[in-house]
């Protein structure tokens, strides 16, 4: 039986056979593709958390033989003994096939390229090793200050710092409207090790936001561009928990935020998803209050611009509503966007018109 394992320390995430390991320390394994030619196809990380490889594993030597292994993100799909191989990188994303006899081809490709060629300065910061990528304006000239705009997912699942080039395009695009652009990947998201995804057990919030301001701080001490000064925060989905929470939680390192579709209270939330991290509601409602922000609305000394779709079957937007509820209650001035027929996904160019209205207010509040 072929199992995930974690190796001893919980350095790797790897595989096991039978319950002995077949890979160790060195290699982080994402995904099993399938079976090609007796050997295992996956999908892994053998240096940096931001790029990926695509490798043969022999199950019964231990053996990994690289079919993509560039820089870049490479990824595979198989079928009857055919790969179609994926590599992107700054360039762009390319693509390969190899058929079960031998033979080898690039497809024909008739998407469009993608609008700006980005490559973002990657970094790892902190004791923890904390993956951050920095965008800057096209031509910037150095010396000349920016206000940053944190612009991060951070919860469990997802992987934001990646040398996959369409993660970088619309952070390209707030970073030529005058902005010096930040990403982390706080623990508890993939791809660094298990022990750095798990440090998000039992308590979403504070291991969030420590290692955004944290992460945010030794950029600013390697890039003295950015200015500490004129912070903002933008998110979407737990990047708008992570939002609303920054000037609620940290108003001293954050001064604007725009937070989207927030699960404001996990006691409201997906049950299945909440409860592998925070346990039982009525087992464990001290990290449900923890992790809750209407506590903290009587707290809110930044401007805030809360947005929901009110179709949003995801994240409700009761959970945005009572964030707003609870901050009139306390009396604490905010802005609330609710766009009717709009569900968490925000399609029809709905993305593109909430991002005019954010440009607008983050250029107010930073001026």
């Amino acid at each position: 039986m072929l199992t995930a394992a974690d190796t001893p320390g919980g350095a790797a995430r790897g595989l096991a056979l039978d319950g002995e390991l077949l890979t160790g320390n060195g290699i982080q394994v994402r995904r099993v593709a399938g079976v090609h030619q007796g050997r295992l196809l996956i999908e892994a990380g053998q240096r940096d958390p931001a790029e990926q490889q695509v490798l043969l594993l022999d199950p019964d030597t231990g053996e990994l033989t690289p079919l993509a292994d560039g820089p870049g993100v490479h990824s595979v799909r198989a079928s009857a003994g055919t790969l179609l191989l994926s590599s992107a990188d700054a360039d762009g994303i390319r693509h390969s096939v190899r058929t079960a006899d031998g033979r080898a081809f690039v497809p024909g490709d008739l998407s469009a390229p993608l609008p700006y060629r980005v490559v973002p300065v990657l970094e790892r910061v902190t004791e923890h090793g904390i993956p951050t990528a920095l965008v800057l304006p096209r031509g910037h000239v150095p010396g000349r200050r920016l206000p940053v705009l944190m612009d991060s997912y951070g919860g469990p699942g997802y992987q934001d710092v990646s040398a996959e080039p369409r993660r970088w395009q619309q952070r390209q695009w707030w970073a030529d409207r005058g902005f010096a652009v930040v990403t982390v990947d706080n623990r508890g998201t993939p791809y660094v090790s298990p022990a750095f995804t798990h440090a998000m057990y039992r308590g979403f919030s504070e291991v969030t936001l420590d290692d955004q301001v944290a992460a945010l701080h030794a950029l600013a001490a390697r890039h003295g561009d950015l200015d500490l000064g004129r912070v903002g925060v933008r998110g979407w989905s737990y990047g708008g928990y992570l939002s609303a929470m920054a000037v609620l939680r940290r108003p001293d390192v954050f001064h604007a935020a725009a937070a989207g579709a927030a699960p404001t209270d996990f006691r409201q939330y997906d049950t299945a998803y909440t409860e592998r991290y925070l346990g039982l509601p009525q087992d464990h409602p001290d990290f449900y209050e923890r992790d809750s922000l209407i506590p903290d609305a009587p707290h809110l000394a930044r401007p805030l611009l809360l947005i929901t779709g009110l179709a949003d079957d995801n994240v409700h937007p009761s959970h945005t509503l009572r964030l707003s509820q609870a901050l009139t209650d306390a009396g604490r001035p905010h802005q609330l966007l609710a766009l009717p027929g709009v569900t968490h996904m925000t399609p029809n160019g709905t993305r593109e018109k909430i991002t005019a209205l954010e440009l607008e207010f983050f250029r107010r509040e930073l001026a």
